[in-house]
């Protein structure tokens, strides 16, 4: 392998996070890592959400994190709704449980749409969601095309969407040219979308090269009153 490829490699590794590696492998290309690329490194992965690796290549790298700078790194996860990096980064630093934060953090997700994040949240802090957010998180689901999600968040509390939520969820998968969640939101609802919507929804799909929905969306169409 030629110096260019070993570098290619060694920076594909470390873009991994496997910095450990990268290190061993550096002294034995006789080109050890500039203090400047293991810092950079290390930020990238703090950034990335790996703490863990960011932590394991600091020890291989011989330079201290800070607890302080960690724990502050977990907030800043938790403040943007990345609830697995600051779950794996609590589980990795073995310490308690922020379980306000997770709360909110869990709140937040809910708020915006994000059921799986949420939950695993409210898991993770041992409280139950409340139902006035699962309700919200459903309603912001359907408003954003994302039906599946939105079932499944008002299943949660045993209710079902009105009609005009379905609806609107369908219009929001048709005008991002999902068509089969769009009919399938429809039919829920017990209506048909409009020829216009759906010969809409046909042009985005083929503007996206998504033949198969395209075509289905003109074939339905076809079938439905203007």
């Amino acid at each position: 392998m030629n110096d260019e490829k070993l570098t290619a490699y060694l920076k594909n590794i470390l873009e991994k996070g496997r910095m450990a590696e990268a290190i061993d492998l550096s002294k034995e290309m006789g080109a050890q890592l500039s203090e400047e690329e293991i810092n950079s490194y290390i930020f990238q992965y703090l950034d990335q959400g790996w703490l863990s690796k960011a932590v394991e290549g600091s020890k291989a790298a011989g330079v201290e994190l800070p607890d302080d700078m960690l724990f502050g790194w977990i907030d800043k996860y938790l403040e943007e709704g990345q609830i697995y990096s600051a779950i794996n980064a609590i589980k990795f630093l073995g310490v308690p449980l922020p379980k306000d934060s997770l709360i909110e953090a869990g709140r937040k997700c809910l708020l915006e749409g994000e059921l799986i994040k949420g939950l695993d949240a409210f898991k993770a802090a041992g409280e139950e969601v409340p139902v006035k957010e699962l309700l919200s998180c459903g309603n912001k689901c359907f408003e954003e095309g994302k039906l599946y999600p939105g079932l499944e968040a008002y299943e949660k509390v045993n209710k079902t969407p009105t009609d005009e939520l379905l609806t609107l969820c369908g219009d929001r998968c048709f005008e991002e040219g999902w068509t089969n969640r769009g009919l399938e939101s429809y039919e829920r609802s017990n209506m048909s979308p409009t020829k216009e919507k759906l010969l809409a929804c046909a042009s985005r799909c083929f503007m996206d090269k998504n033949q198969d929905e395209g075509r289905r969306a003109i074939v339905e169409a076809n079938k439905a009153r203007e």
